[in-house]
């Protein structure tokens, strides 16, 4: 049986570790899974700022060494611009999991399907899918065709971690998912970050996926045993005993930063609904950025009127946040539900049922999770 080709446009570069872990995943996939050996080409988009050339080396730099000796696929890089220069290409398969800006698949041939992380047609109300940006041309191309497969991006925010997913990742894989993980908790979306349009539906469930609001929500339960409404309700009761939990400085922060989004371009859908989620958020981020005893004695990580944002590394945290990271690391295995959702991963795993006559794109959670960790 031939290799089968696949090609997958990826924005490896950009602040998660969600595509480093499908690419590892399509890198190692167990034969009994599937037995015949891959042809993998990806296709690096670029992102954040990041060259596509720079991501590349990133990753050959980063990540590739550790999963070489393990690697059951034939595995080559291309940036997208080296892609788009060829006179043609043809493949079996492609993943999209980035933004294409603005390739359109004009030299490309796919003889069975295009599977696309994210809505073709964004349902009534909502924003589009992230991946869908610059990349409209492609997907018209291949929906004309019958071969295009698209995966709600609803329905990918739904897949977490377990332990035993988790597991399956070691070294700069394991100590990236967690620093992610707190990056996303603690850090919002810059207000002058290109994408800021899909900054409030991370903290807003109403107005987008609320991976960040819902990431939060769990770390309250995980870390602390109660909501944000049991914190609300503390706030006089802390502050009695000497110790701070402000409220009031964590709806300023949420009202600046919505101001902020707005004087940047972004019309923000839900502004109240934000302001409070946000608010709730920063409660629960407040109470857990004390010393290592958590609640013993918080912080107010808000007294600037500013919130944090995800433009730091693990060598740049900022001071104030400095104990909450250590507390979060010591802490880490209550966690793991609280990891930011496997959108691609999850996508990964959408294309090898394909390729097995499967169809997973509306499997569960507990269905992902249970197969997942199994393939390789």
């Amino acid at each position: 049986m031939a290799s089968p080709i696949i090609h997958v446009f990826t924005d490896f570069g950009v602040k998660d570790t969600d595509d480093a872990l499908l690419m590892t995943y399509l890198s190692q996939l167990s034969a009994a899974n599937h037995p015949s050996y891959l042809d993998i080409t990806f296709v690096f988009t670029g992102a954040d700022g990041v060259t596509a050339a720079d991501a590349i080396a990133a990753w050959i730099r980063e990540y590739e060494h550790i999963i070489i000796k393990d690697m059951t696929a034939s595995v080559s890089y291309l940036t997208i611009s080296d892609y788009a220069a060829l006179e043609s290409v043809s493949c079996d398969y492609v993943l999209q999991i980035a933004p294409m800006g603005g390739y359109t698949g004009s030299n490309l041939s796919v003889n069975q399907k295009y599977v696309f992380a994210g809505d073709y047609i964004t349902p009534e109300g909502a924003r589009e899918s992230f991946n869908k940006v610059g990349a409209q041309a492609i997907l018209d191309r291949f929906h004309a065709q019958g071969k295009l497969v698209d995966i709600p991006s609803e329905h990918m925010a739904k897949m977490r971690f377990n332990d035993a997913l988790v597991s399956k990742f070691t070294g700069a894989f394991s100590d990236n998912i967690v620093f992610t993980a707190f990056m996303l908790a603690y850090g919002r979306m810059s207000p002058t970050h290109p994408a800021n349009k899909f900054a409030e539906g991370l903290v807003n469930p109403a107005a987008g996926r609320g991976a960040n609001y819902k990431s939060v929500m769990l770390m309250a339960q995980s870390l602390l045993g109660v909501n944000v409404s049991d914190l609300r309700g503390m706030e006089q009761l802390i502050n009695d005993t000497g110790h701070c939990l402000n409220v009031k400085s964590c709806e300023s922060a949420a009202v600046n930063y919505c101001d902020t989004l707005v004087k940047n371009g972004v019309t923000l859908k839900d502004r109240d609904g934000s302001i409070k989620c946000l608010t709730d958020m920063n409660i629960i981020l407040q109470a857990i950025s004390g010393d290592e005893e958590a609640l013993r004695e918080p912080v107010d990580i808000f007294q600037s009127g500013l919130v944090h944002t995800s433009d730091f590394d693990v060598d740049s945290i900022p001071k104030d946040i400095l104990p909450a990271w250590e507390f979060f690391k010591k802490n880490v295995e209550s966690l793991t539900e609280c990891f930011n959702p496997v959108y691609d991963l999850f996508a990964g795993y959408v294309l090898v049922g394909i390729m097995r006559g499967e169809s997973r794109v509306t499997h569960t959670p507990e269905e992902f999770l249970a197969k997942v960790v199994r393939e390789f």
